[in-house]
């Protein structure tokens, strides 16, 4: 856990020197953004096949979600995988879902992966908890921590 909250840390600071000097401190209601992190465990495949895969998938979603801000850390062994995307809002987030389940990296993720815990950080929309409920995904709420938008 300390791993992956250094991850998230080092994560906000990288995608925020981008930006410029017109930001805006939100209050976390004010605050659209939703940020997935997705604890996975590997299956049977050698620790190479993982990180070549995994490279591949985020790669695929930076090139196709340009909007997306999408990283992951695997563990040393191999066994473990978080991935961490944050979203513009919940509407982003739904989309991803949708063209991730009809997108050709879906079964071949549930062949490398097991879904261990799926938090969302965020004020998620009815209808993100909505889309995520019927696709069968069980999903941790958490609020935002706050955050900074371009103005």
């Amino acid at each position: 856990m300390k791993k992956i909250f250094t991850l998230l840390i080092l994560f906000s600071l990288y995608s925020c020197q981008d930006m410029d000097s017109n930001l805006t401190v939100l209050d976390n209601s004010d605050s659209e953004e939703i940020t997935f992190i997705i604890e996975l465990n590997t299956k049977e495949n050698s620790k190479e096949e993982i990180e070549d895969f995994t490279q591949y998938l985020s790669d695929f979603i930076v090139q196709r979600e340009p909007s997306t801000v999408y990283g992951y850390y695997m563990s040393e062994d191999g066994k473990k995988v978080t991935l961490i995307e944050r979203y513009n809002n919940s509407e982003d987030g739904i989309q991803h879902g949708v063209d991730f389940i009809n997108g050709p990296n879906f079964d071949k993720f549930f062949e490398m992966f097991e879904i261990e815990s799926f938090i969302t950080i965020g004020n998620a929309s009815d209808e993100f908890k909505e889309f995520a409920s019927e696709n069968g995904f069980i999903i941790e709420y958490r609020e935002s921590i706050g955050g900074y938008v371009r103005r």
